[in-house]
């Protein structure tokens, strides 16, 4: 069902339903306006998407506002509460994606979210890429922005939970569940009563892994960025805990047992732990968020303490294949200044036309791209200022993006580099691409793969020259410093491989550069000792 932009004064209920209702973001995924444009409003009756019915991940609300929610009465135990001011899922595995869900309220818990598995178990349900910002439960209320219970099964990934007000669990409750809460930015929330960011409790056994939990707050040692309680015992690995107003890092209240690993913790008001040793890996040291207003929890650079600092187990690496870093996003060790991850930006040839591509890991409140092109050392000149490219907006995984270049001319050499436009007008730039057109063979020269990879000591790197040409193979260290020349020359055309043996280096990641007169191309290794 594809809904049309415009605020609709209504709820959804999809009735045992598995069916998808999308807004037309469906049609335009790097266009987030579809989001804010296409508004589902209940007037403050009810909740404004129900989910009861046994629907299944087939079952998919995705791409709208969400906002004016009052709940559901929900049965638990003999009571009644009011829970799911903007969503209520009940015993289903529904999937709810990319949707902004604000300004809802309940009286007793879940104002943006309430999930239960109900009866019989087997529920799994899908909350991802989702803005969960400003809803608000009465003053006894719990999970101003999730509250998630008896759930055996899920995922909580991707999604930014900011801004939420309750009694105890300001950003996300969580109530003997097992479920998944990896990959989350949590800020900014506020418990009045315990547990600013994240409230366990009730022998809830979640996984919290590689989350940012950051600036949040309750009382004094109540615990301002996660509190354990009744019971539980979850595993929380990876993540950044930092600048609690107040109320300390975490705590444990009664007998639980939380598994704590590689944790960062940073000037949080009250102390990192209370009650509560640190766990295995765990460390303090400044993060370094890129910061701003909106604030921005990308790692700015390599020296943020979160680099390379989660668990070392391969298991873990993030997308770049370096070991992982603490928090929801991970410093890409080709990373160019810009407020996204941009894993890569490559060019590639066919006779006049440009094919410029690239990668980001995660984009946060931009709006699109400006493809800018000059020759020797005149200015640049942008391309598709009318059309840009459009982003995400928010987005905690991969995209890609391209854009193809007509108006080339043969035989000429062009530098090409991307205008990051936010939304807030703000603008950041890529690094450059030199690119000579010519015919579709000079745009293939790449390094196309090593073997193996990670490797100890010695890996076989493979690359392709379409024509023949002076061609040089170097290796870097992840400072930038040259580490060896490997080839140097004056090569035939085709496919051609060549043995690097890093015996008398230490374990960690390489940059393999092949360069040309036309072009370059480079790949990460890893090696493993």
């Amino acid at each position: 069902m594809l809904v049309a932009p415009g605020t609709y004064l209504e709820r959804i209920d999809f009735i045992g339903k598995n069916i998808v209702v999308t807004s037309e973001w469906m049609n335009t995924p790097h266009d987030c306006t579809a989001i804010l444009n296409t508004i589902i409003d209940a007037g403050g009756v009810g909740s404004v998407v129900t989910m009861a019915n046994g629907e299944t991940e087939a079952a998919i609300c995705q791409g709208f506002t969400l906002t004016g929610g009052h709940g559901t009465q929900h049965q638990i135990g003999t009571c009644d509460y009011q829970v799911g001011g903007g969503v209520f899922l009940y015993g289903v595995s529904g999937t709810i994606k990319k949707n902004r869900i604000i300004d809802n309220y309940t009286m007793d818990g879940g104002a943006g979210l309430f999930i239960d598995e109900g009866v019989p178990p087997g529920a799994a349900p899908q909350i991802l890429e989702n803005t969960i910002v400003e809803n608000t439960t009465g003053v006894v209320g719990c999970g101003g922005g999730i509250l998630c219970m008896n759930v055996n099964d899920g995922k909580i990934e991707w999604n930014y939970v900011e801004n939420n007000t309750a009694h105890s669990g300001g950003g996300i409750s969580l109530k003997h569940t097992t479920i998944s809460v990896c990959r989350n930015i949590i800020h900014h929330n506020t418990a009045t009563g315990d547990g600013g960011g994240v409230r366990i409790y009730s022998q809830a056994n979640p996984e919290l892994i590689n989350n940012t939990i950051s600036h949040n707050t309750t009382l004094a040692m109540a615990g301002g960025g996660i509190i354990v309680m009744d019971g539980s015992a979850p595993v929380i690995m990876n993540n950044i805990i930092s600048y609690v107003t107040n109320g300390c890092g975490i705590v444990v209240w009664g007998i639980s047992s939380p598994q704590l690993s590689y944790n960062l913790f940073h000037s949080n008001t009250g102390g990192n732990y209370f009650m509560v040793s640190p766990g295995v890996g765990d460390l303090t040291g400044d993060p370094h968020f890129v910061g701003g207003t909106p604030y921005d929890y990308h790692l700015a650079d390599s020296l943020s303490a979160a680099y390379n600092a989660g668990n070392p187990d391969p298991a873990y690496n993030d997308p770049d294949g370096t070991r992982n870093d603490c928090g929801a996003f991970f410093y890409p060790y080709l990373g160019v200044p810009m407020p996204i991850a941009l894993l890569n930006f490559q060019a590639t040839v066919e006779d006049r036309a440009v094919t410029l591509s690239w990668t980001t890991a995660s984009e946060i409140n931009t709006y699109g791209w400006v493809v800018q092109r000059r020759q020797g050392t005149e200015a640049y000149s942008s391309l598709n200022s009318e059309t840009p490219v459009l982003s995400q907006g928010i987005s905690l995984v991969s995209n890609d993006y391209s854009y193809q270049d007509l108006t080339a001319e043969v035989g000429q050499t062009y530098l090409y580099r991307l205008m990051q436009v936010d939304l807030d007008g703000s603008l950041s730039y890529s690094n450059e691409l030199t690119v000579t057109v010519g015919s579709a063979d000079l745009a293939r020269v790449s390094i196309q793969r090593n073997y193996p990879n990670p490797f100890n000591p010695q890996t076989t790197i493979e690359y392709s020259l379409p024509i023949a040409t002076w061609a040089k193979i170097s290796i870097f260290d992840a400072t930038g410093k040259l580490v060896t020349e490997l080839a140097s020359g004056y090569q035939t055309a085709g496919q051609h491989s060549i043995v690097w043996n890093a015996h008398n280096l230490p374990s960690g990641l390489y940059l393999c550069r092949l360069e040309t007169p036309e072009q370059s191309s480079a790949k990460l290794l890893v090696l493993v000792k």
